[in-house]
């Protein structure tokens, strides 16, 4: 299949397939400048690990995975005037890498957030392109959604998306993901820079999306097998995909379980915010997305239609709009 053969090809020479490649930064970065000694969202509060055993190693991550999905209250919030300017924060997700036809490319007009070529977010707000900025860069962590922060605050905008974490949790191995207080503090510090620098601005937090359903759609893909193994994609979860020792069926709960603690930060910190901050309520990692939301290069990030998933899972549970 020259489809494939392309890939294989490129892929031997690229550093991954997945957010883990970290090439030059899609936009440019404003200068990390001074940071605030203390956080306008106060003192991060983390929650104790689960006791060693808690989960039976045995136990399959499909069984063992229940995704929290808070009651929506989009319904309940008074309509906001839309937004006349907004500027979307994240990692390849949201540059949607890799949802194009050309493969280890960012492929921003198929943005969730952004796109112009997707039934995005931007799009539906009716924004003109000259008031839309995607500030996301491939390969991104929270370590630095304060940078990309600054660059939303210097464009002065009414409305920001953020979605960020696959990366976190998405590390060689699982003992090398982003510790929970560590999110919890980069995140806080992100969000005080938008507070702090644009304190009209509303923004929507995207739940991280669940890696662990990627492993369970596309494990059985021949392709899918050789581009995670041979671009090391997420081998934190996707290593040995067909391997069901127990070992491995706990090290994919591992990421699993990180990755609801995250959405748990998110969803603490932003409640802080009230009126200001909306979390999607967990709507983006308990969407079960199928092969055809993901991209056929890589069986890792969005296609095309998964990007217009997310924009319209993202557009119904963040703020109602007049």
């Amino acid at each position: 299949m020259r489809m494939a053969a392309a890939c294989l090809a490129l892929t031997a020479t690229a550093t991954a397939c997945s957010d883990a490649t970290s090439g030059p930064h899609a936009t440019s970065q404003a200068a990390s400048g001074p940071q605030s000694a203390q956080p306008a969202f106060g003192t991060p509060t983390i929650p104790a690990p689960a006791a060693p055993g808690a989960q039976a190693a045995s136990q399959s991550p499909a069984a063992a995975a229940k995704p929290t999905v808070y009651p929506s209250t989009r319904a309940a919030a008074a309509p906001l005037a839309k937004p006349r300017s907004m500027a979307a924060l994240g990692d390849s997700i949201t540059r949607g890498f890799d949802a194009c036809s050309l493969p280890l490319k960012d492929c921003p007009s198929k943005s969730w957030a952004t796109g112009d070529d997707v039934d995005s977010q931007a799009k539906r707000l009716g924004l003109p392109s000259n008031a839309v900025f995607n500030d996301a860069r491939t390969g991104a962590r929270m370590s630095e959604l304060g940078d990309q922060a600054r660059v939303a605050v210097g464009q002065r905008v009414e409305y920001v998306t953020v979605l960020m974490g696959a990366n976190d949790a998405c590390r060689d191995k699982d003992a090398d993901m982003t510790p929970v207080a560590d999110y919890e503090r980069q995140l806080r510090n992100g969000l005080d820079v938008l507070r702090q620098g644009l304190p009209g601005v509303h923004v929507l937090v995207v739940s991280v999306p669940d890696v662990g359903r990627l492993w369970e759609v596309a494990r059985g893909e021949s392709f899918a097998r050789t581009v995670w193994s041979t671009a090391d994609v997420c081998q934190s979860m996707l290593a040995d995909p067909m391997d069901s020792h127990p070992d491995s069926l706990a090290r994919r709960q591992r990421v699993r379980d990180r990755i609801t603690a995250y959405n748990d930060v998110l969803r603490r910190v932003c409640g802080e915010w009230s009126g200001q901050c909306k979390y999607d309520g967990g709507a983006v990692n308990a969407q079960r997305f199928g092969k055809n939301d993901l991209s056929h290069w890589d069986w890792f990030h969005p296609s095309g239609q998964g990007q217009a998933v997310i924009a319209d899972l993202t557009m119904r549970e963040g703020f109602r709009w007049q």
